[in-house]
């Protein structure tokens, strides 16, 4: 038997969602249907306020309810030093393992056709490097073939951004005690803040170690 009209459009949208198949988007409708209204009304009133209050901070991309975001507007973090990264869940990660610099969230990564990606926040990264002086811009993106594109586009980025005759800013990676093809967000922190201690200056015009 089909299912009813209104469970299959629930269905069908749950399965738009990221990482969710088609057996898990019926098991999470059924769920819903059977946890009744006042589980189904908290997730919905949770859905309403997290897209109608999180934006993207101005200044650095993190998803935050505020402008500037908590972190950039933390007066006792070191602004000089940025950490690039791909997505703000790896900004949660490397903030439980104790970086106290800013960061910067690109909102993905390099494509592995090599074609640009129009959702990349590099605009915003660029004002903000030609902006004002800075002792250090770390690249926290993922230990793979994307994470290591997105690197060396950044690296770019930030040479073009060098004013004449003024010194280069320091690039550096994470040091590759994160394991290669490892996500930042399922690193350990005792990882991550091991490969935040151990970063190293970017080779220019090589390819990432």
């Amino acid at each position: 038997m089909a299912y009813p009209e209104p469970l299959a459009r629930l269905i069908e949208e749950l399965e738009k969602l990221p990482g969710i198949g088609p057996r898990s988007a019926e098991r999470i409708a059924q769920h819903l249907v059977k946890a009744g209204d006042p589980a189904a009304q908290r997730l919905a009133r949770a859905i309403d306020e997290a897209v109608g209050s999180v934006r993207p901070c101005s200044t650095c991309c993190h998803l935050a309810d505020l402008d500037p975001c908590p972190i950039c507007a933390d007066a006792d973090r070191d602004h000089r030093r940025v950490l690039v990264v791909e997505r703000s869940r790896d900004l949660e990660s490397l903030e439980r393992a104790g970086w106290r610099g800013v960061y910067h969230v690109l909102h993905g990564a390099a494509r592995p056709d090599g074609q640009p990606n129009p959702e990349l926040t590099l605009a915003i990264l660029e004002r903000r490097i030609r902006a004002g002086d800075l002792d250090e811009i770390v690249l926290g993106t993922d230990p793979d073939f994307e994470g290591d594109g997105t690197a060396l586009m950044v690296a770019a980025l930030v040479e073009r951004c060098r004013r004449p005759g003024a010194p280069p800013i320091p690039v550096s990676r994470l040091a590759r005690g994160v394991p290669a093809g490892t996500a930042i967000e399922y690193a350990n922190p005792a990882v991550l803040a091991e490969a935040l201690a151990e970063r190293r200056p970017l080779p220019r015009g090589d390819a990432p170690p």
